[in-house]
């Protein structure tokens, strides 16, 4: 079963986004990322076989010492591949890219088997809308997607480490990004935030209170 490490989004976000896959489900397309569990997310990288209690430890205090930042979603694509994916694109920023070379640079210590498609040079970053999709349901959901109004600006406010099964997936741990003034500001949301993070899994012994 593959390990995966994904960045979170603001709450307004991830409502938006969950719209999006409810609209999906409703149009008899495709539920699957609400019925695997899954929150809104872009994956940093993906492996078949992982040592989560070190990387758990090491994310920590990578997590802790990166802010808060901005990410935009511009654009509807499809990957030409058998897994019949729709997603969100996301621009792709230097700070971006600087997080995903820093985070692989500690993936690599811990993970056998990586996915290609997530590691430096080879990244595409997205947030899935669904996936498993023939070619008839891939027109489908484009034209349903279509309807989003974009771009979709989010900031991403968490990492998490997730084990993915056939029937979806467990939250092994979680961690906020570094507390910064203007995040200090949404404490109020801070206990929303944290039950989000739990509501599909568990929280790991690491994970950032």
């Amino acid at each position: 079963m593959p390990f995966v490490v994904e960045l979170y989004f603001d709450l307004s976000t991830e409502e938006r986004i969950r719209g999006a896959w409810k609209t999906l489900d409703e149009a008899g397309i495709s539920d699957s990322m609400p019925k695997g569990g899954y929150r809104p997310h872009v994956s940093l990288g993906v492996c078949n076989h992982l040592e989560t209690n070190s990387l758990a430890q090491e994310l920590t205090t990578f997590a802790a010492g990166i802010a808060p930042f901005r990410l935009s979603f511009p654009n509807i694509g499809i990957f030409s591949t058998s897994e019949g994916v729709v997603y969100l694109g996301t621009t792709v920023t230097e700070q971006l890219l600087n997080v995903h070379t820093a985070f692989h640079k500690i993936f690599k210590k811990y993970a056998k088997e990586q996915r290609e498609y997530y590691t430096v040079g080879q990244w595409v970053p997205h947030c899935t809308l669904a996936f498993g999709l023939s070619e008839h349901q891939i027109t489908e959901a484009i034209t349903v997607c279509r309807r989003i109004e974009l771009p979709v600006s989010t900031e991403v406010t968490g990492i998490g480490l997730l084990e993915v099964s056939a029937t979806g997936c467990q939250t092994l741990a979680a961690f906020s990004l570094k507390t910064t003034d203007r995040t200090e500001l949404k404490d109020e949301l801070r206990p929303q935030y944290d039950e989000t993070l739990l509501k599909n899994g568990i929280r790991g012994k690491y994970a950032k209170q």
